[in-house]
Formats: structure tokens, sequence, C-alpha cells
């Protein structure tokens, strides 16, 4: 019998060896057959036939028939194809999903992972989507988002509108142009803390379109492209510190008078008198100390 050298080639893809290529083609060509009939016509040396029939068992390529001898039937070509697509579609899904929710996690100082701390990549919609409810429903009370996209925060509006009865939500934003259709209250960056919270924008939304931090040690940076959405979720105990840093910083804004090295080199420093918090509409409070404004 003369073997098709392209049709092993392509079975050894499948994850075959070559004499496993060649036991396979052989058992299909002669429906079934014994070890000794297997040998003969493959010429695989007699010591090592029953072990490559017994891989081709376990691989599902065929099965063993009652006898004396054994014989050995093949899968037949048709239903091993099938068997090999719906297993290439099942580790796609897994693979993508691993890819859609990779973590990093940096290591301590004994190597070891750090379990208080993990960065989560989020690369489609559906993924982000998913991270935010679960984000939403482990906030205690409180939650600030810095915004610098009125379009994302357009995109999440209703489920922040899904959580807002039972948290407060305080929303950052450096200008209300492209704000005045947002159904949630607005804040304006406070102008005494303005630079601060800048660089701090800057810092964590160079890429970014919204960066949301909750009380519960917990935020996420978005960003959104076109109809692309992707994020980074992190999870880390100092997130706590920078909310309650931020929280304090905005509700005390009127009291807070920065060190000149926070302003801007071609800006002035306003008057204490002048500062204030400008919000998008008529006051209303927001559940976090400051007053802000709802669009209508």
């Amino acid at each position: 019998m003369i073997m098709n050298g392209e049709l092993i080639s392509n079975l050894k893809k499948f994850g075959l060896s070559e004499n496993e290529a060649k036991a396979y083609i052989a058992l299909v060509f002669m429906k079934e057959a014994s070890a000794r009939e297997l040998h003969d016509l493959t010429e695989i040396p007699r010591a090592k036939v029953y072990e490559i029939l017994d891989g081709l068992v376990e691989k599902r390529y065929a099965v063993t028939l009652k006898g004396t001898p054994v014989h050995y039937r093949a899968t037949e070509p048709e239903d091993l194809v099938q068997m090999h697509r719906e297993e290439f579609e099942i580790i796609s899904t897994e693979v993508l999903k691993s890819f859609e929710e990779l973590e990093f996690k940096p290591c301590g100082e004994n190597g070891e992972a750090d379990e208080l701390t993990s960065i989560q990549y989020l690369r489609s919609e559906w993924t982000v989507r998913k991270k935010l409810n679960e984000m939403f429903d482990e906030t205690k009370k409180n939650m600030i988002i810095l915004s610098r996209s009125p379009d994302l925060l357009k995109a999440i509006e209703s489920d922040l509108i899904s959580v807002k009865k039972r948290l407060n939500i305080m929303i950052l934003v450096s200008t209300l142009d492209g704000y005045d259709k947002y159904s949630l209250p607005i804040t304006v960056f406070p102008d005494s803390i303005r630079p601060l919270l800048e660089d701090l924008e800057d810092s964590h939304l160079t890429n970014q379109s919204s960066f949301i931090i909750t009380d519960s040690k917990k935020a996420i940076a978005i960003r959104k492209d076109g109809t692309k959405m992707e994020a980074h979720f992190i999870s880390q105990s100092v997130i706590d510190f920078l909310f309650k840093t931020i929280y304090y910083f905005v509700t005390n804004a009127d009291s807070i008078e920065l060190p000149e090295e926070f302003a801007a080199a071609d800006e002035k420093t306003e008057p204490k008198s002048r500062r204030r918090t400008k919000s998008c509409g008529a006051g209303a409070e927001n559940g976090l100390g400051r007053r802000t404004g709802r669009q209508s």
C-alpha cells in the first residue's frame, strides 16, 4: 500500500505521530484489521503496533472490536473532522475568554503572586460591562468617576442609572462641553484643586476615556475608540487611599490652597474668594457632600 505523504503530513498536524497516521490511513482503507494485518500492510514494526493502536483508540481515531484476535475499526474521517472542529471551537472560545480577562499579578518579596494586587486587561465591550456590573455590585456606598469622554459616559449611563438609588456617584469633568444632555449630576473640577486633579487624570487617563474608583478598593480605566471598548481593571489596597484623597480634596476644595508648583506655569492662582466648584445645572445633593446639577 502506497501512503499519501500529504495526507500523513496533515494528520500529523492533528497531533498524530507518523506511524499513527499510517495506521489510521490503513484502518480506513481496510475498514477493520488486526494488529498483525496492520503490520503486514504498513510495515510498522510489530513491537510497536499494539502501542500505536492503543494510542489511536485513546485519541478516538479508532475503536476495538470484540473477538480473537482483537480487531480495530477506524473512526470515519467525516466524524473525525467534525470532532476536531468542535474541539477547536471550544478551545478557541476558551482562549479568547482568557485573553479578554488577561490578569497580571505582581510578585511579592518572596517571588509569590501578591494576592492584594491584580490588574486585568479587558479587551471587549462585553467583558468591560460585565466587570463594571461586578464593581457596582461590590461598591458599598460611594463612587467617583473622572471622565474625559462624554461619549463613553453616555455609553455606560444606563448602568449608572440602575445603581444611582443605592450609590452616591460623583462625576468629575474638566469642562461641561459635551455633557449637556447627560441625565446624572456632573461636577466640574474645583478651580482651587484643578491642577492636582488634572495631573491625576493625565497620569491614569493618558489613553483612557474614564477612570472609575469605588470604595471597595477597585478601579477601572476604560478606553472607547469608536465602537471598540477596552479597559484595565485594578484591584489594590492603595485604591482606597486614592479614593479618600480625591473625595477629601473635592469636598474641601474651598478651604484648600495648593502650593504654587501645582499651578500651571502660565496661570496665576485666583484669589480664594473666586474659587468655586462649578456644577452642571441647578444645585442638587449628590450624596458625597457637594452640590451638583442634574441635566433636564
